[in-house]
């Protein structure tokens, strides 16, 4: 496999992939380690939707994060397993804010860009990772 036949687009796309899901990873730890200081900077109706969420609606959402993240890492070290890594990231995507939005009252409470607008941005740019992905593994790109 001949790295030159990579265009320059291929690695300008993985390094925006990268920083975008770099801002996932760090929502996601800023989410997960919210100080009471943090958490009271919302109205207490928000903070009653917050504290519904089950734990486990938390490890999707890292799941999500963090295996985008990697997938990421994936494509620049042109791995294969970065496809199923976006698969995974994609599954929790999905989980994790399919509950958010028809589980709870997010959307009345946060409002549409908050629970509707930007999580649908969010699966958006998931799905196109996972296709960008598997096109250049197809390629050959990816070993």
């Amino acid at each position: 496999m001949n790295t030159s036949k990579i265009p320059t687009w291929f690695w300008i796309v993985s390094v925006l992939a990268l920083l975008w899901n770099g801002m996932g990873v760090f929502a996601f730890i800023s989410d997960f380690n919210m100080s009471p200081e943090k958490l009271s900077a919302f109205t207490v109706e928000q903070q009653a939707v917050l504290a519904e969420y089950p734990s486990w609606t938390k490890i999707f959402y890292g799941l999500a994060t963090i295996a985008g993240f990697l997938g990421c890492v994936g494509l620049l070290m042109r791995r294969s397993w970065a496809v199923p890594m976006f698969f995974a990231s994609l599954i929790g995507i999905i989980v994790q804010q399919g509950h958010s939005i028809f589980m709870t009252r997010a959307l009345e409470v946060f409002g549409t860009a908050t629970a509707l607008v930007f999580p649908a941005v969010i699966l958006v740019a998931a799905i196109v990772l996972l296709f960008f992905a598997r096109s250049a593994r197809g390629k050959g790109w990816l070993t």
